[in-house]
């Protein structure tokens, strides 16, 4: 083991959709894609869209990692994601809907790497040649994105 126990990374993911449900329980269609960041933030239901978006992003990292020899991987810069909530038509998506393919796509993750040997979190990927990252890497990562937008959308319906 190299860094974590890989346990508690997998936990982690599990507990970071928990913590999802529970901020979202009580919102409604109408709050989610009102409830605004800021006057230029993203509402509620965009942060969730874009969580769901790059749980995706985040999976297929991990998996080509899991499956090819040292994958290489485009960064997803600001025009990227601003992309994205357009063609994914972000503000005009079910809350419960998005909630839900989150779920899913989070729980094959913890599936995959619940399943995978110690030796497969050393696997690597690269944005560039002297960019390397690994599973383990890579899963922190998903987890500190998950924690800034649930932050962000805890603070938003609070206020």
């Amino acid at each position: 083991m190299k860094g974590l126990p890989h346990e508690w990374l997998i936990a982690g993911l599990e507990n970071s959709a928990k913590i999802l449900d529970l901020a979202l329980a009580d919102v409604s269609q109408e709050q989610a894609r009102t409830a605004r960041d800021g006057d230029d933030g993203w509402t509620v239901l965009e942060v969730l869209c874009h969580l769901r978006d790059y749980q995706d992003i985040f999976a297929d990292r991990i998996r080509r990692m899991l499956e090819e020899e040292a994958p290489e991987f485009r960064l997803y810069d600001e025009s990227a994601r601003l992309a994205l909530v357009i063609d994914n038509d972000y503000a005009n998506q079910d809350l419960r809907a998005v909630l839900d393919q989150y779920r899913v796509r989070r729980r094959w993750l913890v599936e995959r790497l619940s399943a995978a040997p110690e030796s497969d979190w050393l696997c690597e990927g690269r944005f560039a040649a002297d960019d390397v990252v690994d599973v383990e890497m890579a899963v922190v990562h998903t987890l500190l994105h998950d924690a800034t937008h649930t932050e962000q959308i805890a603070r938003v319906l609070k206020r």
